[in-house]
């Protein structure tokens, strides 16, 4: 799981929003620790020199930035620490303990009882698409939220054999719209961590033409907590009762 720099500024941006004039601190959830693959001076320019000045970096960031994208490149920070200074104090959950800071929790089942509703942010870089329950996933990724928490998430759109489903469009709409939520950003994304990430317009219940390789960005807002339901499909409803 990665945050580039496009993933990046959207995250900043809705933790500037929840956090408020106020600055309070935000409790967020990891849906498994994301590598941070943006330069250092891309980070200069989205985050401030002086979110910077004396983070944490990787001692693995050589073998790490290979691993992703097939070249040592710059130093890499750690992702809870810049977070931490960006006002969000962090939780992982995955399903193994990789770099030892996370809890042990299986999204394929129900989400943990105390993890329900309690966190401003929950960040999901790319996890929801590798659970074959992925309803029940992305389900524990809302149930996760508190009130007025921020759900900024990442899921392929066309990308063949990188995890077990691609997402279309219409789930977002479709279900944020039956339980509580508020959709602020639905994009699809194109590109590569080495070139960059361009944006795309998305039809959000029509047939339409994607390019190859690429995925979707999402923003919710879950306004209302209430009992999560299984919606229907936009298309069908009126059909269906």
């Amino acid at each position: 799981m990665a945050i580039e720099a496009l993933y990046l500024q959207y995250l900043k941006r809705a933790i500037e929003r929840t956090r408020g004039a106020q600055g309070r601190r935000l409790q967020g959830l990891l849906l498994a620790y994301p590598d941070l693959l943006v330069s250092r001076a891309t980070l200069g320019r989205i985050l401030g020199e002086e979110v910077l000045e004396g983070a944490i970096e990787r001692a693995d960031a050589a073998e790490t930035w290979k691993f992703h994208v097939g070249t040592v490149a710059d130093p890499m920070f750690d992702s809870i620490d810049i977070l931490s200074r960006l006002g969000v104090d962090s939780t992982v959950i995955d399903v193994a303990r990789l770099r030892g800071v996370e809890r042990i929790v299986d999204l394929n089942e129900p989400l943990p009882a105390d993890l329900r509703g309690r966190f401003d942010l929950v960040v999901d870089t790319g996890t929801c698409e590798h659970c074959f329950n992925v309803a029940q996933a992305f389900v524990n990724a809302c149930e996760a939220l508190a009130a007025g928490g921020i759900l900024v998430h990442a899921a392929p759109l066309t990308r063949m054999n990188h995890g077990f489903w691609n997402f279309s469009p219409t789930l977002y709409p479709d279900f944020f719209g039956d339980n509580g939520f508020e959709l602020q950003l639905l994009t699809g994304v194109e590109g590569t961590v080495k070139d960059g990430f361009r944006t795309f317009a998305v039809e959000a219940f029509r047939r339409f033409e994607a390019p190859a390789d690429a995925a979707l960005y999402v923003i919710a807002r879950r306004n209302e907590v209430r009992e999560i339901r299984w919606p229907v499909q936009r298309k069908y409803r009126g059909v269906i009762s």
